[in-house]
């Protein structure tokens, strides 16, 4: 771009801007999730791990669930939501609310990059768009839990409330390394197939929207879900 300065013409580099393929579109009633079997290598156990997406949330639903494995509040448990603009982080039937309550207009209609990690020192961050959301938290539960289904969207037993409604894209789950223990510069481009990455839902196309880009290739059902290109605002 060429910017015109007392007759002087510089050049400006626009700044960067979020570049997706697409998106997996959540209507935010109870039908639509996706829905990934457990199993020992996707359960986090002690070890480090990073669990990060891009979201663009419109329901009102009271309780949305980001993703659960189990039933939060319950237990052996682990999952996110966002209640009231406040972020919560479930461990094994505890609600562990991250940072201050945010206002709707922070992570609503508008494309947000959340992501979680925990580190060597059991030091539990929650960064939205590459910044830290209140102080660590120190937990070193084992998220053991083989048996029931990671869902996406919503929890194990399924609810109206507990209903995600929006896009997410680049839901990557990594275990054994925490990818981000300060504040960052959030990715703008898709995520990669880092290692010990356990799931990878990039929805790049119409025709591979649920399909796990990580070496696991697992199996993903899908729900009442809708493929989208991506778009900066989503309609």
């Amino acid at each position: 771009m060429l910017k015109a300065t007392h007759g002087i013409l510089k050049t400006s580099t626009p700044p960067a801007v979020l570049a997706l393929d697409g998106t997996i579109e959540f209507n935010g009633t109870s039908t639509s999730n996706l829905s990934i079997a457990n199993d020992a290598n996707l359960a986090m156990g002690t070890s480090q791990f990073t669990i990060e997406w891009y979201q663009y949330q419109t329901d009102n639903n009271n309780w949305p669930r980001i993703f659960a494995i189990g039933t939060v509040p319950g237990s052996n448990s682990i999952g996110v939501s966002i209640e009231g603009g406040q972020f919560y982080f479930w461990i094994n039937g505890s609600a562990n609310p991250i940072g201050s309550s945010m206002a709707t207009s922070v992570y609503k209609n508008k494309w947000v990059h959340f992501a979680i990690t925990r580190d060597a020192s059991n030091s539990i961050r929650v960064f939205k768009d590459g910044t830290q959301l209140g102080t660590s938290l120190i937990n070193n539960s084992n998220f053991s839990n083989t048996s029931t289904a990671l869902r996406i969207g919503n929890e194990t037993t399924v609810s109206p409330n507990s209903s995600y409604g929006g896009w997410l894209s680049n839901f990557r789950w990594v275990k054994g390394t925490a990818l981000y223990t300060a504040n960052f510069s959030k990715p703008l481009t898709p995520l990669s197939n880092v290692a010990g990455t356990e799931l990878l839902l990039l929805a790049t196309t119409n025709g591979t929207a649920t399909t796990d880009s990580s070496s696991r290739a697992r199996t993903v059902t899908a729900n009442s879900v809708t493929w989208q290109a991506f778009a900066q605002t989503m309609v």
